[in-house]
């Protein structure tokens, strides 16, 4: 009879401290919804030849963003301080990735060409690991496939005189992410949300004729978001 109530006791304390430590997962299950606001540092790469004088020039580019979006997620427990999350992200603005120009002398004639470039209908998809210290309380990490299209666009000036025509190119474009972040409940349902993401996009070959002009984007983005669990 005692190892009967032993054994009962021990199965139902078993289950009650089971239970606590999945309940610590339950504000970071199920589906989310969030608006974001992203500070975006973005890079970019951009390497110009000319193929008269056999010149290569290399001419970094950077610029500063503030870009609004939204980010939805789905959870799932897979242990007593585990879930992982899949989700996706939407831009609601484009990110310039910034200009430059490139010059050379031909013959009599000076030849500046100037160049800028934007991210537009960025989207990702991701998987995010997340850490649960409490009920409250998260840590995670981010990896993610990133989708854009780039614009790019050059303008010739010819001995200072800008010869009113631009070439334009779109690409679709794709990179991986990687980031670090927090999540925090402030009410059963709503919470506040920070993460890092750096991604590194591949290399695009925009068709503009005797400049060969290959482009290579990067963005660090600081994400602040406010979320409501449903």
């Amino acid at each position: 009879m005692i190892n009967q109530k032993l054994i009962v006791s021990t199965a139902l304390a078993s289950l009650c401290l089971t239970s606590i430590a999945f309940s610590q997962t339950n504000n970071f299950t199920g589906l989310s919804l969030a608006l974001s606001a992203s500070h975006v540092d973005a890079k970019n790469t951009t390497i110009v030849k000319d193929n008269i004088l056999d010149l290569i020039e290399v001419v970094p580019s950077n610029k500063n963003n503030f870009i609004p979006g939204v980010d939805i997620n789905y959870g799932f427990a897979i242990g007593n301080n585990f879930v992982v999350g899949l989700g996706a992200t939407y831009d609601f603005r484009k990110t310039d990735t910034g200009d430059g120009s490139f010059s050379s002398n031909i013959g009599v004639d000076d030849f500046t060409f100037s160049f800028n470039s934007t991210l537009k209908d960025h989207y990702s998809l991701y998987i995010q690991p997340t850490y649960v210290i409490n009920k409250d309380s998260a840590m995670f990490a981010k990896l993610g496939r990133h989708f854009a299209q780039v614009k790019t666009s050059i303008d010739a000036v010819i001995n200072g005189v800008d010869q009113g025509t631009s070439l334009e190119e779109t690409s679709n474009i794709q990179g991986w992410g990687y980031g670090l972040g927090f999540k925090n409940f402030l009410s059963n349902n709503l919470f506040i949300q920070g993460d890092v993401v750096a991604v590194d996009y591949q290399k695009i070959n925009p068709d503009f004729g005797p400049t060969p002009t290959s482009i290579k984007p990067e963005t660090l983005n600081a994400t602040i978001s406010v979320g409501y669990k449903f």
